[in-house]
């Protein structure tokens, strides 16, 4: 209920969106960037190759997400675009530049589609979930608009018409779309929720369901990335949700992977991964305390940052999970869960603090949840000991993002990246766990 997703994104687009993240992050001893950008250009191309569906228009609002439908793959396609025509003035280079019509015509059908089935008679609060409906698609979006949000120039007509194409998929007014039906959703979902209590409980003003599950934490978090005055309408509702699912946690820091009812009470807490427990849900808080301003109302303050502080406790704790290092139920998730806690509450991380050269020297004073975070990414190298040892089992999809290695390289490429900028005395631009919570904080709302 809480989870942030569930199953893996394992296909082509997985591999191709880790070289895409990995591109960034300038380390010796990897790829140098455009043989990272090559290499996700050559994934992109062989996923359009070997499957003719590959481009298909998804078939409803609610399997329209980034993660695990067409809409990744095209919003790769654009991004890869748009990074061509700002720095060679043209995307005719491109071995993928005849399928960018194609790109973005599915992701305005996409879009269309997600907000005109809230018109349909037996609308219900399904479908908005982040791995395949509309949270996903509105991640698609918001990564869209952070690849435009500077000014490109280009006297190609081609190019110059494809990025006003991308800018109108990504509007404040398609944002705004998608958000009014995801919250309409969510009250919709709220409702049923308080109704099955019968007021023997408290519930949420929002909520949401998939195939029967209830869902909210991810679906939050995707919203809280969305520009302030595309979301503020909504801010009072999603902080009143945010204060409820506070009040679930449990005394070790977890969240329980139902919805609470007379029946759920006293069940056990035990998952502590990103797509159930804490893991996921601390991604989300630590949103909220990036959105938070001087101005916010202090004692919900105060509520979120002992939840995270306990979240994270938990996380350090068990975090080495037996089920592989990878980003959705594996090391990966853990390791990005604390990198976000370390980035609000440590105070060499936190914006407004510069780390200095003395931060660097005292780790354990300074870097608290970092140090945390890397121990975890040191712990997760030993992975093919453990897995022969049987204390690590094998996914079903070894090398891929959300469930094997390439979340893991993510991980670490992260860690290793904010080490080199730590031990240099110098600030380390955040970068988030990738196809989640990887969007720029220029989006991000306020409150």
């Amino acid at each position: 209920m809480f989870s942030s997703s569930s199953p893996p994104y394992y296909r082509f687009e997985g591999s191709a969106l880790m070289a895409h993240h990995l591109s960034t992050a300038q380390l010796d001893g990897l790829p140098l960037p455009a043989e990272l950008l090559a290499f996700t250009d050559s994934r992109l191309v062989q996923a359009l190759t070997l499957s003719p569906t590959s481009l298909s228009s998804p078939s409803s609002g609610s399997h329209s997400s980034f993660l695990e439908t067409a809409v990744g793959i095209a919003t790769l396609i654009l991004i890869r675009a748009i990074h061509l025509v700002d720095t060679t003035k043209t995307a005719s280079a491109s071995p993928l530049s005849e399928s960018c019509a194609a790109c973005a015509q599915l992701i305005a059908s996409a879009t269309y589609m997600a907000a005109s089935e809230d018109r349909r008679p037996d609308k219900d609060d399904g479908g908005c979930e982040v791995l395949y409906g509309r949270a996903g698609l509105l991640y698609a979006l918001l990564r869209l608009r952070n690849a435009t949000k500077d000014e490109i120039t280009t006297t190609d007509s081609n190019s110059a018409e494809l990025l006003t194409e991308i800018r109108k998929l990504s509007s404040k007014a398609q944002l705004q779309l998608l958000v009014q039906s995801i919250i309409h959703r969510g009250q919709t979902g709220a409702a049923i929720y308080a109704a099955e209590l019968g007021g023997k409980l408290p519930a949420p003003p929002l909520m949401w369901t998939w195939h029967g599950k209830r869902y909210l934490a991810g679906i939050l978090h995707i919203l809280l990335l969305c520009p302030e005055d595309v979301i503020h309408p909504y801010m009072e509702a999603i902080l009143l949700t945010v204060d409820w699912l506070i009040g679930c946690q449990d005394v070790q820091g977890n969240w329980p992977t139902t919805a609470p009812t007379d029946s759920a009470t006293g069940r056990s807490n035990d998952l502590v991964q990103w797509c159930h427990g804490a893991t996921g849900i601390l991604l989300l808080l630590c949103t909220v305390l990036r959105c938070a301003t001087q101005t916010s109302a202090a004692p919900l303050l105060g509520k979120v940052i002992g939840s995270v502080q306990a979240g994270a406790a938990l996380v350090y704790r068990h975090g080495l999970l037996s089920k592989g290092v990878g980003l959705c139920h594996g090391v990966g998730g853990s390791v990005f869960a604390l990198l976000a806690v370390s980035d609000v509450l440590d105070p060499a991380r936190k914006k407004e603090t510069k780390p200095s050269k003395s931060n660097a020297t005292q780790p354990s004073e300074n870097n608290y949840y970092f140090v945390r975070a890397v121990h975890l990414a040191q712990l997760a190298a030993s992975h093919e000991a453990m897995t022969a040892r049987g204390e690590m089992s094998i996914p079903d999809h070894p090398w891929s993002l959300y469930e094997g290695m390439a979340g893991m390289c993510c991980a670490w490429a992260e860690v290793l990246r904010r080490l080199t900028t730590l031990n240099q005395g110098r600030p380390c631009e955040r970068s988030g766990m990738p196809g989640f919570d990887d969007v720029d904080d220029d989006t991000w709302a306020s409150w």
